[in-house]
């Protein structure tokens, strides 16, 4: 798979994660169940995960503004540590214009992009310089990563997650009986 495949998977899970978390009462995604002082309740990682591509894709690797600051509903919201009082409408909201914007600018990726070395301002200088296919990369892998962490987090709470493994998004291959 490259990663136009690859977030195309991301986004149709998406789908099937964002159906069940507008089932979900509000109060369960609200509630703290994680301590530390980031990332207590659900929409605080549904929100992470959306600032971070939208963090990454816009300012990071094309340095433009990112679709928060389009957003009135939500471009005040940056750099909060918790997200619970947020409507999660909003934060969907915002999150698929993330994805709309990320989904254009894939559409323009070849060879010579991908190779392209991203100089990465903020952080220490041994992990300042990355090629925008490595970064591409992270940006899906820690989708990944955190939509596992909903569907625990779902499943604490005795709501069922949606199946969100790529197995169950791949193309089935029809057989081939001889004879």
């Amino acid at each position: 798979m490259n990663i136009p495949e690859t977030y195309d998977y991301l986004a149709r899970a998406r789908r099937d994660l964002w159906a069940t978390l507008e089932a979900v009462p509000d109060h369960v995604l609200s509630k703290p169940l994680l301590s530390g002082d980031r990332f207590r309740c659900i929409k605080d990682l549904v929100w992470h995960t959306a600032e971070v591509e939208d963090g990454w894709l816009h300012g990071d690797i094309q340095r433009v503004p990112p679709v928060q600051d389009r957003l009135p509903e939500v471009q005040d919201l940056r750099g909060r540590p918790f997200y619970d009082d947020v409507p999660l409408a909003s934060i969907l909201d915002y999150w698929r214009a993330v994805e709309e914007s990320t989904r254009a600018y894939l559409t323009g990726l070849d060879e010579a992009e991908l190779g392209r070395v991203v100089t990465v301002e903020d952080w220490p200088p041994e992990h300042q310089r990355f090629t925008l296919d490595g970064l591409l990369w992270h940006v899906l892998m820690h989708e990944v990563r955190h939509t596992a962490q909903i569907a625990v987090l779902l499943r604490t709470q005795e709501i069922k997650p949606p199946s969100l493994d790529l197995l169950f998004y791949l193309p089935s291959v029809p057989s081939t009986r001889s004879g």
